[in-house]
C-alpha cells in the first residue's frame, strides 16, 4: 500500500499523482468547506444580534445549541490529540443543523431579508447542496456536474448572506464628527493616555465598530549590544475584555485582534500601539448605550490604574495589563541598508486556547469576496488556504 504526495514543482504549481481523485473532488471540498463555514458565521451573526446573550438556546434537534455541542465538545476531547483544541460550539453545528435553524418557524424571521427568494426556493437549493455534502462526506462518488450545482447554488443562496458578511467585516468608513448619532455623541469623547478610541461604521451606517488603541508601554529596557536592546513591555490582554465585562459581551457581535507593527522612537523605547476592535449593531448600540458606555469606561478605567501599576511594579499583574518580554536587534536589508527590527510576537494570543465565540482573532477586510476568499475563518486557529501552494 504506497500513498504517493502531492509536490510543489519548481513553478509554484501542485503536481497530483494520477491514482488520487479526480480534481473536481476537491474543488466540491473547497466549495462545500467554504459554504458551510460562510454559513456558520451568518447564523452566529443574526442569533447573536437577535437574542444576545440567549443565543445558545436556539434549537436544534434533540435539544438546543449549547447543550447539543457541549455533548460533542467533550466527545471530541476523548481525541484532543487529533486535529486542533477547538471549543467553539458553532463548529460543533453541522450544515443540517445550521440550515435547521434559518429555515424553523421560530427564527426564519431573522434570516428572511438576507435572502433573494422565497423560503420554499431557499429550502430546496439548501438541501440541494446538503446532499452533496453528504455524498462526499460519506465518500460515495460525485459527478462532475454535483460541483456546478453547488457552486451555482451557493451563488444563488448566499448572495444576500455574503453582503451582510462583508458589511460586519470591513467597517472601515469613520464616524463624521458632526454626526447626530446618539451612541456617536455618548462615546466620542471616550479614551485616556494610554487608550485611544475610534469610531467607524460601515456603508448603511447599520454596523459600528470601536476600535481601541492601547499605548504600548515601555517598563524596562535592557541594552544587550551596539545592535540590540531587550525590553519588558505592557500587554493589553484584548480577550479579558470580554470576560470580564459583560454588557460588552453580551451586546457586541465580536472581538477582533490587530496585528502589532514593531516601532522604536528615538531613545529606542517601544512605540507602538496594540489595537483590537468591537462590533456592535447600531441598534443594540443604541438600545444599550448607557450601560454599552459604561462598561468601555470601565474598561479605560483598568486599562490606566493597571498600566501606571506595572510602570511602578513589571513585575505585577493586571487583569487585563500584563507584562511581556519584546526585543529589537540591527538587521541588514536591500542595498546593504541597516534598520531595527522589534519583535513583539511575545503580545500574540494562543487561539487554540481560546473559547469565547465572540473572540475572532485576527479578521481582515473583504469588500467583495467573502464567501470563496477568505483564508482563516472565526474560532479557526489556523489558516485553511494561503497563496503559497496554488492548487
Amino acid at each position: 500500500m504506497e500513498w504517493k504526495k502531492a509536490k510543489v514543482n519548481d513553478s509554484h504549481l501542485v503536481d497530483v499523482p494520477e491514482r488520487w481523485l479526480h480534481l473536481y473532488y476537491y474543488e466540491a471540498l473547497n466549495v462545500l468547506f467554504r459554504f458551510e463555514n460562510s454559513l456558520r458565521v451568518f447564523v452566529y451573526t443574526v442569533l447573536k444580534d437577535k437574542l444576545k446573550d440567549k443565543w445558545q438556546e436556539t434549537a436544534v434537534t434533540g435539544g438546543c445549541i449549547k447543550s447539543e455541542t457541549k455533548k460533542r465538545i467533550k466527545q471530541s476531547e476523548e481525541y484532543g490529540y487529533l486535529g486542533h483544541d477547538i471549543t467553539c460550539p458553532m463548529l460543533f453545528l453541522n450544515s443540517g443543523e445550521l440550515i435547521e435553524i434559518i429555515v424553523s418557524d421560530a427564527y426564519w424571521k431573522y434570516f428572511a431579508k438576507y435572502f433573494k427568494a422565497s423560503k420554499s426556493i431557499v429550502i430546496t437549493k439548501l438541501q440541494e447542496i446538503g446532499t452533496v455534502r453528504n455524498s462526499l462526506a460519506h465518500f460515495r462518488p460525485l459527478k462532475e456536474g454535483d460541483v456546478e450545482l453547488i457552486k451555482q447554488n451557493t451563488k444563488h443562496v448566499l448572495l444576500g448572506v455574503e453582503k451582510a458578511l462583508i458589511q460586519i467585516t470591513s467597517i472601515n468608513t469613520l464616524v463624521p464628527t458632526n454626526s447626530e448619532e446618539p451612541w456617536y455623541l455618548k462615546l466620542k469623547s471616550l479614551g485616556s493616555e494610554n487608550i485611544y478610541i475610534s469610531l467607524f461604521h460601515c456603508e448603511d451606517e447599520d454596523w459600528v465598530r470601536v476600535n481601541f488603541s492601547y499605548k504600548i508601554p515601555t517598563l524596562e529596557k535592557r541594552k544587550s549590544s551596539e545592535e540590540s536592546y531587550s525590553y519588558k513591555v505592557g500587554n493589553l490582554r484584548t480577550v479579558e475584555v470580554l470576560r470580564n465585562f459583560s454588557e460588552i459581551k453580551n451586546n457586541c457581535i465580536y472581538l477582533s485582534d490587530s496585528y502589532v507593527s514593531g516601532r522604536l522612537n528615538a531613545e529606542y523605547d517601544i512605540a507602538s500601539r496594540k489595537e483590537f476592535n468591537v462590533v456592535f449593531s447600531k441598534q443594540t448600540l443604541n438600545s444599550n448605550l448607557n450601560d454599552i458606555e459604561e462598561s468601555i469606561r470601565n474598561v479605560i478605567t483598568r486599562v490606566d490604574e493597571e498600566t501606571e501599576l506595572l510602570k511602578m511594579d513589571n513585575l505585577a499583574r493586571g487583569v487585563l495589563i500584563e507584562s511581556k518580554h519584546g526585543s529589537a536587534r540591527i538587521q541588514t536589508g536591500y542595498n546593504s541598508n541597516r534598520f531595527w527590527s522589534v519583535n513583539l510576537d511575545s503580545l500574540k494570543l494562543d487561539p487554540e486556547k481560546l473559547s469565547d465565540v465572540e473572540y475572532w482573532g485576527y479578521v481582515g477586510n473583504f469588500e467583495t469576496d467573502f464567501v470563496s476568499a477568505t483564508d482563516q475563518y472565526p474560532w479557526m486557529p489556523s489558516s485553511i488556504s494561503g497563496i503559497e501552494v496554488p492548487f
